[in-house]
């Protein structure tokens, strides 16, 4: 049976999912609207399992970490290959980053040692909050992404545990992490982790700079978004999906978009699905996102969206775990500029990097109060779903 097509679905040219970063202005409930009529209807879509893996392509971003080694057309290549899919899907799976991957063995294997232990164990690790981001551990189906976004739904089927930087990183300013002392190595390795992460994220915002100055021609200072977002820091959110019950009413975490300028991820397994209109342009779907053993996973988050003046595209995800519900899962996202410093001095605030003559669709926005905003929204919709 055909189900008819539905007449709200009206968000852009592109046949992928729009973002929900409208919602930060005027009408954001009309925007919401948009978002879960989409959600709904990918929902009622065939299982991802039965379509296509969505294009997301492979990037080698090799010539930016090793510049030295690279020359000047590896590296527009790069900025090309970014900014193609940064303007159709927002999702990308580089290869050449320079994380070695015995550090990433031994946090997934740290990770999955303080996941697998004791509630009574995890509870002594327990989430404090930072102006409204979480630091340390957030147990099983605290949050609930349903509700933040105004639609009915379960909570969030996961734990985490999230750190920011460490005080030898600079972290005295931001609050302070907590570490398990039952998991042998666990600090050391995170914060190796988040070193690696925080490297990652300044060479990608350099070539997003450049494929956002390619896109409007515009003259940026290769450090241009690094600058803007001071002096915020990454926050990193390992996630924890306990192997359940298939079930036809609930998934890991529901449709939403990130709210920073990027997400580096980390997986092992599948999961990760992105709402995208399908062939026939009819209707939406959730189309599973290809693993790469050994890559990262990038995808757009709001505020770049923003910053493209709507010509990157942040797109909306979720973590489907009736795909691996026999076996637990572990993925790691970092979460650019999510890290607010607990006294406030600079202000960074998110304007549209324009072409001549285009005018900017949104006024400047305050990233602290974005934030404190919306990590409010997903704890309090938490809290409601569990009282």
């Amino acid at each position: 049976q055909t189900r008819p097509k539905q007449a709200f679905i009206t968000m852009a040219s592109s046949k992928y999912m729009d973002t929900e970063h409208e919602r930060l202005d005027g009408g954001h409930r009309d925007m919401w609207h948009k978002v879960n009529a989409a959600v709904v209807e990918a929902n009622a879509s065939p299982l991802s399992t039965n379509l296509p893996l969505a294009p997301v392509p492979e990037i080698d971003i090799s010539c930016f970490v090793a510049p030295e080694q690279a020359s000047d057309a590896d590296r527009e290549l790069v900025v090309q290959q970014v900014l193609s899919a940064s303007q159709s899907l927002g999702f990308m799976n580089i290869i050449g980053h320079g994380v070695p991957h015995s550090l990433v063995d031994s946090v997934l294997c740290a990770l999955r040692s303080f996941f697998e232990s004791s509630v009574e164990l995890k509870q002594q690790c327990i989430a404090k909050s930072m102006h409204g981001t979480f630091r340390g551990y957030t147990p099983f189906r605290f949050e609930n992404h349903n509700a933040a976004l105004g639609r009915p739904g379960p909570s969030d089927r996961r734990e985490l545990y999230s750190f920011g930087p460490a005080q030898h990183q600079g972290g005295s300013a931001f609050g302070e992490n907590t570490y398990p002392e039952f998991v042998d190595g666990f600090q050391h390795f995170i914060e190796e982790y988040y070193a690696e992460c925080e490297r990652l994220e300044k060479v990608l915002l350099e070539i997003f700079t450049l494929a956002l100055a390619k896109s409007t021609g515009q003259s940026l200072d290769p450090q241009y978004l690094q600058h803007q977002i001071r002096p915020n820091r990454g926050l990193l959110a390992a996630c924890w999906y306990p192997a359940c019950e298939p079930s036809c009413q609930e998934v890991g975490v529901s449709g939403h978009t990130d709210w920073g300028p990027l997400t580096i991820l980390l997986t092992t397994s599948p999961g990760l699905e992105v709402c995208m209109k399908s062939q026939d342009e009819e209707t939406h779907q959730w189309r599973s996102v290809p693993v790469v053993p050994g890559a990262f996973t990038i995808n757009v988050g709001d505020m770049l969206a923003r910053w493209s003046n709507d010509r990157f595209v942040s797109c909306v995800h979720r973590v489907n775990t009736n795909n691996f519900c026999q076996s637990s899962r572990i993925s790691i996202p970092y979460f650019s500029t999510q890290i607010l410093p607990l006294s406030a001095k600079d202000e960074p605030t998110v304007g549209c990097v324009c072409a001549n003559g285009e005018e900017p669709k949104y006024k400047p926005l305050s990233i602290r109060d974005y934030l404190q905003r919306n990590f409010s929204q997903l704890q309090q919709a938490g809290r409601n779903a569990g009282a």
